[in-house]
């Protein structure tokens, strides 16, 4: 991406002054936002605008834009569709730098809103400044404490996954369920119908963003598909790229023309030639999540070969066959590994992979072997145990609870060497301790499938970084 084109973008993420157009009092678009803001200390640096009314949380509210008695970086308008065309005027009059259109009623609903989208288009092509949207809720910053859109960012831990949507609400939802799913956030940008600032771009700028080590894609169409895939090639060599991709039916490419005024969709060969460009396909947003957390907290695995370390034989038995349907390996232990697990395992224990230590007690010793072994490139392991058992040790003494499972320190090391995720079902609270304490900074997924799905989605993005190719 070309320096000119970074530090306009750089405008919507790290702006000095934002002028909120059309926010107003009552309920409605965007009208939580100056309190958000205010909340993120923000309150010194931001100029409501409206009429209509004097102030708005306590700060003053001018009438134009024109009458705001400062430089503006960040326009986020709120006006209603036919007013849009009039203030952008009035912005680029003033010499804001950037514009957030978050207002509806453009492309989306037909062809005249197609006319008065590609009028916006064209103000701010000829006035050389830059819009994000319409039809969209903007952008956020979760190190720089920013955003424009009401969102728990209190909740959000920093991260390195930065994410493009198409989409305006969706994107907040996603947001909204991220603590959740213990995915962090870097930057979001939601770029709505995409009349000037596109999913290309927002790829581009990431792929030099030194906040951002994975990048999330919510697409509905490409718009310049040769660009996208040039650039999608170019940034993928650098960061994984993952993406959810709408309307691949026929039911769901009319839909998208009526959300975001987007037409084309994605067929089997579009999605051949993602793939080819180094982006990873989700199949649900879930499993999108999933698969970046990963990515976010993993190294790339060296080979293949995975060790499946689980205290029930079921468990070790889905992963084993999702295992094989990603095109994965299973480690052999070393006679040295072996050994050791030999030494302490009761008759009944099969030293195998999986390896099932059932009520051993042998997780942790398992654990120690699997992190060691130069012959285990990745290793997925369920530690689970009935609640009725771990309660009184998790409860009375957590230390002793984490001892049982894992050694902190070799976990940390193994964690620089080799992917480690986890999948814990049974209590909440025992996940919860397992995320908080016991395993810290190695990622939980929901199932054995969705560990062994992330796993193969991890080894084939670094055979492709190794390879340049599809």
């Amino acid at each position: 991406m070309d320096a000119e084109k970074r530090k306009a973008i750089d405008l919507f993420y790290h702006p000095r002054t934002v002028a909120l157009v059309g926010v107003s009092r009552s309920a409605g678009f965007g009208h939580g936002l100056p309190r958000f803001l205010i909340d993120l200390g923000w309150g010194d640096r931001i100029y409501p605008v409206n009429p209509k009314v004097d102030e708005i949380e306590g700060i003053r509210a001018y009438p134009s834009i024109r009458d705001v008695p400062v430089d503006i970086d960040l326009a986020c308008i709120m006006v209603p569709a036919r007013f849009v065309e009039g203030v952008l005027k009035e912005c680029i009059a003033k010499g804001v730098k950037a514009v957030i259109v978050m207002t509806a009623g453009f492309a989306e609903v037909g062809p005249e809103g197609k006319k008065m989208q590609d009028s916006l288009t064209r103000l701010v092509r000829e006035a050389g400044i830059r819009m994000v949207g319409p039809n969209c809720i903007g952008i956020v910053d979760v190190p720089n404490g920013f955003g424009t859109t009401e969102i728990l960012l209190k909740d959000i831990q920093p991260g390195n996954i930065s994410m493009v949507a198409q989409s305006g609400v969706f994107g907040n939802i996603l947001l909204d369920g991220a603590p959740a799913q213990e995915v962090r956030i870097a930057k979001v940008a939601t770029i709505g119908n995409r009349a000037d600032l596109d999913e290309t771009d927002f790829l581009a700028y990431y792929g030099d963003d030194p906040d951002t080590g994975v990048i999330v894609l919510y697409m509905e169409s490409i718009r310049r598909g040769r660009d996208f895939l040039e650039t999608a090639r170019e940034v993928s060599r650098k960061k994984p790229v993952l993406a959810y991709l709408g309307g691949q039916t026929e039911a769901g490419r009319m839909a998208t023309s009526s959300h975001t005024g987007s037409m084309a969709g994605f067929g089997r060969l579009d999605k051949d030639v993602l793939r080819q460009a180094g982006v990873w396909i989700a199949a649900d947003p879930v499993e999108l999540f999933e698969t970046a957390k990963v990515f976010s907290l993993c190294p790339l695995p060296r080979g293949k070969r995975v060790l499946t370390v689980t205290a029930s034989g079921s468990l070790g038995v889905m992963a084993a066959d999702r295992i094989v349907e990603e095109g994965l390996g299973f480690a052999e232990l070393s006679p040295s590994g072996l050994s050791a697990l030999r030494e302490k395992a009761p008759a009944w224990m099969n030293l195998a992979n999986p390896l099932d230590v059932g009520p051993s007690g042998l997780f942790r010793a398992a654990m120690d072997v699997a992190f060691q072994d130069p012959g285990v490139d990745a290793v997925i392991a369920f530690p689970v145990i009935p609640w009725t058992v771990i309660a009184p040790v998790l409860h009375g003494d957590p230390a002793a609870a984490g001892e049982m499972f894992v050694d902190g320190t070799l976990l940390e090391k193994a964690m620089r060497e080799k992917p480690v995720i986890l999948s814990v079902p049974g209590h909440p609270e025992w996940r919860e301790a397992c995320s908080r304490s016991l395993f810290p900074g190695a990622p939980i997924l929901p199932t054995p499938q969705a560990a062994a799905g992330a796993l193969g989605a991890l080894y084939r993005y670094a055979r492709w970084r190794e390879k340049g190719t599809g």
